[in-house]
């Protein structure tokens, strides 16, 4: 991480300087209620999707909940959660993601540990981050894990080896350490730019801490269809996790709602469609390099999720 981001995150705030000189954790900074449920309105107030703020050193954080999607990036060092009785220990380069429906307590973290938490408002998914991507298998994973209808509510990631993220997370911290004229909606954009590279990216959900073991094999499905959807097939999968294909399409549909051919039809279409738009390669040869034989069907599928043929979709979007 750069230097002087660094040194700035490093920084002993105020909170901080009065738990040192023997204080507690103030609750009334982050709820106006008796139960410890951090509120959105405390952190960011009402017409702000997001905010940044250090997370708290030096001190036991106790059991709370939050009314927001909290996402925590840890800068160096580690810090060690709890988050519905599961321990934790995020280190350097780790996003740990929560739902509102999870209980989070951290221990004490000290000065060389040094992370960053991202207060989200829950229509900040719908309203900057949905749209295109709410046919993204593993955007409705992540979403899925975080509701409070079910799922783990809490998710954890490793983008360590992932440059555009780590590059993301660390514009989207100076913005907010430096900010500018429109700095919201800069801030708006890029967090939306992080989870859509994190949304193509199943690979860097590392670990779905407490889930089901139907969900952990949802996960190995999302990624299976992910990296080889050229010629992914059910059965394929079906017999590597050691499921018949009639007992692992009852669980895809159950816990995504969708067949696995649906979801591999949307991974399909969208890898057409940034070849379509990213590149001049003709659409026959774009059709058969992501796993489609039969022209048509494509042409069909694709007409209806866009609204064109693959030849109009390229000329509006480049005119």
């Amino acid at each position: 991480m750069n230097k002087l981001l660094l040194d700035k995150l490093s920084e002993i705030t105020n909170e901080e300087r009065l738990i040192l000189s023997g204080g507690v954790i103030d609750k009334t900074i982050y709820t106006d209620s008796e139960d410890f449920t951090v509120k959105s309105s405390k952190m960011l107030g009402y017409q702000r999707f997001i905010e940044m703020r250090p997370h708290t050193r030096f001190v036991n954080f106790p059991k709370h909940k939050h009314n927001y999607i909290e996402m925590i990036y840890n800068c160096k060092g580690k810090t060690y959660h709890v988050v519905n009785g599961t321990e934790i220990c995020l280190e350097e380069g780790e996003i740990l993601l929560l739902g509102t429906d999870a209980v989070h307590e951290v221990k004490i973290a000290q000065q060389d540990d040094v992370a960053i938490n991202f207060i989200i408002k829950p229509e900040f998914f719908n309203l900057v981050v949905g749209g295109e991507n709410q046919s993204n298998a593993i955007y409705n994973f992540i979403m899925t894990e975080l509701s409070e209808k079910g799922g783990a509510s809490f998710l954890r990631f490793d983008v360590r080896g992932i440059l555009p993220a780590k590059n993301l997370i660390e514009n989207l911290i100076w913005s907010f350490i430096f900010p500018e004229e429109n700095s919201q909606g800069l801030q708006n954009m890029t967090m939306s730019l992080l989870f859509a590279e994190l949304t193509q990216r199943s690979g860097v959900i590392t670990k779905s801490v407490s889930s089901s073991y139907e969900q952990e094999i949802l996960l190995k499905v999302i990624n299976y269809i992910e990296s080889s959807y050229k010629d992914a097939k059910l059965l394929t999968i079906a017999k590597e996790l050691k499921f018949s294909v009639v007992n692992l399409s009852k669980l895809i549909k159950n816990y995504s709602g969708k067949t696995f051919k649906e979801m591999l039809q949307e991974k399909r279409l969208d890898e057409a469609e940034k070849l379509i738009l990213n590149t001049e390669i003709p659409v026959t040869e774009i059709i058969f390099s992501v796993g489609y034989e039969n022209t048509n069907f494509f042409y069909k599928k694709f007409n209806e999720k866009y609204g064109v043929t693959p030849r109009e979709y390229r000329l509006n979007k480049k005119g």
